[in-house]
């Protein structure tokens, strides 16, 4: 087998971009932990009985904003801006709210900019 400077370079690459979409998975788990003081009942709950999946959570944010407003209501909208607000601060991002932006825009927006 023979490896190319340029089949090592873009191995490193895929590799570095999949362990920073990890760490960003990670600090988005992270942050909704530190918002929600029973979130692992909550992220449990929610992966037992719905579509949810915390290891997908980066793929489909707005599933989790779907359930979460399902088990929350109206009151979800001020726990996803307090998670997306502690999620941006561990990703070193700055934070500007938009009232346009949903969850799911501002999770792949910080994913695109902490990977790219």
């Amino acid at each position: 087998m023979r490896v190319t400077m340029e089949s090592y370079q873009v191995d490193c690459e895929a590799a570095f971009q999949g362990n920073r979409r990890n760490e960003a998975r990670d600090k988005l788990l992270e942050s909704i932990e530190e918002v929600l003081s029973f979130s692992e009942v909550v992220l449990n709950f929610l992966e037992l009985n719905t579509g949810f999946r915390k290891s997908t959570i980066l793929d489909d944010p707005r599933v989790f904003c779907i359930e979460l407003e399902d088990l929350f209501g109206a009151g979800a909208y001020g726990v996803e801006d307090l998670i997306i607000e502690k999620f941006y601060r561990k990703m070193n991002l700055r934070f500007v709210k938009d009232r346009k932006k949903t969850f799911a825009d501002y999770v792949n927006e910080a994913l695109k900019e902490y990977v790219d």
